[in-house]
C-alpha cells in the first residue's frame, strides 16, 4: 500500500478540528486498458491490467482528503462483507493508506467486496464499467444513525462533524431515514453542518421531494438530469401550477426558460452567469444558447417541483454535464451559475472525473466559497483529473484562494 502523494498522514495523538461523514460506494475496480473498444464477440489483447479500489465513496474520499491537507478528518460509511475478507481488507487498507478513516463501516456480510470490471479505451479516455455486488448488502438506516450519533460523541477526540455526504444509492424512503438522523444530530450545534445528496440512480421524483428538501446541496449526475426531462418534469410542474400548487422561482426566466411561466413580478433578475468555455489556457469562447442548455432547464423545473423551501434553507443545486462543464442554482433566490469544464490537451483516463469534481466542490464549500468559486475549484481539480491516471497530487490544481 502506498500513500497517496500530497496527503499527510494523520499525526498520533492530534485530532483535526473537523470530521466530514461520507457515505458512497466502495468496490474493487479491475481495470484492462486497451487499444479501443473491441467489438462484439471479438478478443483483444489488454494493454495494461491494474487492480484497484473504486467506487464513489473510495475515489471522493481519497480525493477530499488530500485536499483538505489534515485539516479534517474524512470518514467513509459504507458497509463491507467482512473486515478480514480479502477484496475488503485490501480497499480499506488502501484507504487507510490515503489518510481515510474507516471506522465508521459496517459489516453486512456476503460473498464478497463488489467488484466492478473497466474497459478503458486508450484513444479517447472513455470507459464502460460492469458491476456486481456480489451478495453484499447496502448500509443500514440504523447503522447511520448510530454512526452519525458516534461521530457527534467522539467530536473533542475525532473532530466535531461538520458535513455529511450522502450518496443516493437506496430507496429514497431509506436515505430521508438516513438524512433525518444527520439533522437530529446536526441541530445540536450552530449553525447546523451541511447535508449534501448525490443523485445518480433513476429514482422516482416525486418519492424524492421529502429528501430534497432536508438537503442543503445536491449534486445531480447528467443521466439523472436527462431522464427526468425525458420524463416531462417541465409538463408536470405545469400541471401543479394549474392545480393551484404554489411555486417560487425567480431567475428561471431570465435563464432563457421560455416553457416555464416567468418570474413573478418584482423579482430581483439573477446574476448572469459567464457565458463561456474553453481549453485550459485558452481564450474564453462565448456558449451559444446557454438559456436553453438542459441542465438549467432541469434545475428551474426541479425548483418549481420542490416549491416551498424549509424556512432558513437555502439550498445550492449542481448539475454536471461532462465536456460542457456545470451548472448550479441557488434554490432559495433563483440565481444561476455556469461554470465551463477545463478541458486537457489529452484526455488520458476519466474514470473517478465526477467523483473527483464532488470532492473539490466540497473542499471549497467547507472553505467558505461561494457558489461560482465552488463550481471553479471542481472544474479545476476534476480537469487535472482526467489528464491523468489515477488521483495522486491533485491538490496543486486547486486554485490557490482555496488551498
Amino acid at each position: 500500500m502506498v500513500a497517496v502523494a500530497g496527503t499527510p498522514m494523520p499525526s498520533p495523538g492530534v485530532a483535526p478540528a473537523q470530521r466530514i461523514l461520507f457515505c458512497a460506494n466502495l468496490c474493487v475496480d479491475h481495470v484492462c486498458e486497451v487499444p479501443t473498444f473491441p467489438k462484439e464477440d471479438s478478443g483483444q489483447r489488454a494493454l495494461d491490467y491494474r487492480k484497484a479500489i473504486g467506487g464513489n465513496g473510495a475515489n471522493s474520499t481519497r480525493v477530499l482528503t488530500q485536499l483538505r491537507n489534515g485539516r479534517s478528518r474524512v470518514s467513509w460509511l459504507g458497509p463491507v462483507p467482512r473486515r478480514d475478507e480479502p477484496d475488503a481488507a485490501f480497499a480499506l487498507g488502501e484507504l487507510e493508506a490515503a489518510g481515510v478513516d474507516v471506522e465508521l463501516l459496517e459489516e453486512v456480510g456476503g460473498d464478497g467486496l463488489p467488484s466492478s470490471f473497466i474497459l478503458a479505451s486508450r484513444d479517447t479516455a472513455a470507459r464502460t464499467i460492469v458491476s456486481a455486488r456480489r451478495g453484499t448488502g447496502e448500509m443500514s438506516a440504523e447503522h447511520f444513525a448510530a454512526a452519525a450519533g458516534r461521530a457527534f460523541a467522539e467530536g473533542a477526540t475525532r473532530g466535531v462533524p461538520c458535513w455529511c455526504h450522502l450518496e443516493c444509492r437506496q430507496s429514497p424512503a431509506v436515505m430521508l431515514k438516513m438524512a433525518t438522523s444527520w439533522h437530529a444530530e446536526a441541530s445540536s450545534l450552530a449553525p447546523c453542518p451541511p447535508l449534501s445528496l448525490e443523485l445518480e440512480k433513476n429514482w422516482d421524483l416525486d418519492e424524492l421531494m421529502p429528501l430534497l428538501r432536508l438537503c442543503d446541496h445536491l449534486l445531480i449526475d447528467q443521466g439523472f438530469a436527462e431522464r427526468q426531462l425525458a420524463d416531462n418534469i417541465l409538463q408536470r410542474c405545469h400541471d401543479a401550477e394549474a392545480s393551484g400548487a404554489r411555486v417560487d422561482v425567480r431567475g428561471c426566466a431570465q435563464a432563457g426558460i421560455k416553457e416555464l411561466p416567468s418570474a413573478p413580478d418584482g423579482a430581483a433578475p439573477p446574476k448572469r452567469p459567464k457565458l463561456s468555455s474553453a481549453p485550459e489556457g485558452a481564450a474564453a469562447a462565448p456558449l451559444e444558447g446557454l438559456g436553453q442548455h438542459p441542465a438549467l432547464r432541469f434545475l428551474c423545473a426541479l425548483r418549481r417541483a420542490v416549491g416551498e423551501l424549509p424556512d432558513g434553507r437555502s439550498p445550492c443545486w449542481v448539475c454536471t454535464w461532462g465536456k460542457s462543464g456545470s451548472f448550479a442554482l441557488e434554490a432559495a433566490c433563483g440565481e444561476t451559475f455556469f461554470q465551463p469544464a477545463i478541458l486537457q490537451e489529452k484526455a488520458v483516463d476519466s474514470v473517478g472525473a465526477g467523483d473527483t469534481f464532488i470532492a473539490s466542490y466540497l473542499h471549497a464549500r467547507i472553505a467558505g466559497a461561494g457558489t461560482q468559486a465552488a463550481l471553479a475549484c471542481g472544474a479545476a481539480v476534476a480537469g487535472r483529473k482526467v489528464g491523468q491516471v489515477g488521483f495522486a497530487n491533485l491538490r496543486s490544481a486547486v486554485p490557490q484562494a482555496l488551498e
